[in-house]
């Protein structure tokens, strides 16, 4: 019976033991603070390098002006009694814009016109003398000497009559400047003139604008010059009209550039029957230079450059591989690349400036 007591007194030490053994071999009590593996991936952003059809082209911004642009002045000092139009409206070359007080020159050309009336009464009197003496000279009944004297008093009505006649047209001319009418046809703009404003010549007072054509007026810089041509096409678009392209065409070119710019002013018609397009409007020309070609291009924010030289990035086996290229012509958010990047490559159009060569990266959406 001792034995048996002794016996069991080993075996539950021994179970014991083996069994805590087993739960350590089980990793219940295994550290749960065992390192994990962390992807230092970079999510990027890919495109497909293709190639594009593209227009070579020139662009330019400028601001419109009406194809004919007179400023309505004052051609003599006086009050205005009366404005005939408002800005915006449209009139025909002829139509009475403003008119002055002009009662002192009304009075100045029924003097000038009493004055011819009285010349040329005078003068009829002096041709009648004449004819009667040169008829009793030729009969011998009167003295050459009193021949000459009616010849003298003749030439001197005729002067008096000429000068008479020039002083009536200059005071009836004075006079119609009472009325400022509209050079051309077209819509008043920049109107000034009001009743009771007192002018004097040469003070603009409106202006009158044909804007059946309009001019977009461009800078183009001595480089570019000899790629513009008259009756070269063009494109235009206008903030105001956002989505619609007006056709236009190269018409005039200065000849000499500015004098502070060094730059040629040019101008490209465009035709405007609707009246959308308005004098002062800012507009984007772009002038079409030669035959379409095929480029591959990538937007800007995938070209990275570094000392002078442009990188892209391109996705290969998860990895940023860095490809140096050679950049063309931008245009709006898109970069031309000439070499150094195959149509179907993958290039990386974010966080470029975060990648080095060889990064591991995983594309994203």
């Amino acid at each position: 019976m001792n034995r048996l007591k002794q016996t069991k007194f080993w075996i539950i030490p021994i179970v014991l033991i083996i069994g805590i053994t087993l739960v350590f071999r089980s990793g219940v009590f295994a550290s749960k603070d065992k390192t994990k593996v962390v992807d230092n991936s970079l999510s990027v952003k890919v495109i497909e390098a293709q190639q594009v059809d593209l227009v070579p082209s020139l662009t330019f911004t400028g601001s419109l002006e009406g194809q004919v642009s007179a400023t309505v002045s004052a051609k003599i000092s006086g009050l205005i009694e009366e404005v005939f139009v408002q800005e915006g409206q449209q009139v025909k070359a002829g139509d009475p814009l403003v008119r002055l007080g002009t009662v002192e020159l009304a009075n100045a050309a029924r003097q000038a016109s009493d004055a011819v009336n009285k010349a040329q009464a005078n003068y009829e009197l002096a041709l009648n003398d004449f004819n009667r003496y040169q008829t009793l000279y030729e009969k011998g009944a009167t003295s050459e000497q009193q021949l000459d004297n009616a010849k003298a008093k003749l030439k001197t009505a005729q002067a008096d009559l000429s000068s008479a006649t020039a002083n009536q047209s200059s005071s009836e001319q004075q006079y119609s400047y009472g009325v400022i009418n509209s050079p051309v046809d077209g819509l008043v703009a920049n109107k000034t003139a009001t009743v009771g404003q007192v002018v004097s010549p040469g003070l603009a007072l409106m202006t009158v604008q044909d804007i059946n054509q309009v001019y977009a007026v461009v800078n183009v810089e001595q480089k570019e010059l000899g790629r513009v041509k008259i009756g070269q096409k063009a494109n235009v678009t206008i903030d105001a009209y956002p989505g619609k392209v007006f056709s236009g065409v190269v018409d005039i070119m200065n000849p000499e550039a500015g004098s502070a710019s060094r730059m040629f002013r040019v101008k490209i018609k465009i035709d405007n029957a609707s009246g959308e397009l308005k004098p002062g409007m800012f507009a984007k020309v772009q002038l079409t230079t030669g035959n379409n070609y095929k480029v591959i291009t990538v937007p800007q924010a995938a070209v990275l450059q570094k000392q002078g030289i442009n990188y892209v990035f391109v996705l290969e086996g998860g990895k940023a591989l860095r490809h140096q290229v050679e950049i063309g012509e931008i245009s709006e958010n898109t970069i031309i690349i000439k070499s150094g990047l195959q149509p179907g490559e993958q290039v990386i159009i974010n966080s470029v400036n975060r990648l080095n060569d060889g990064d591991a990266v995983k594309v994203t959406q």
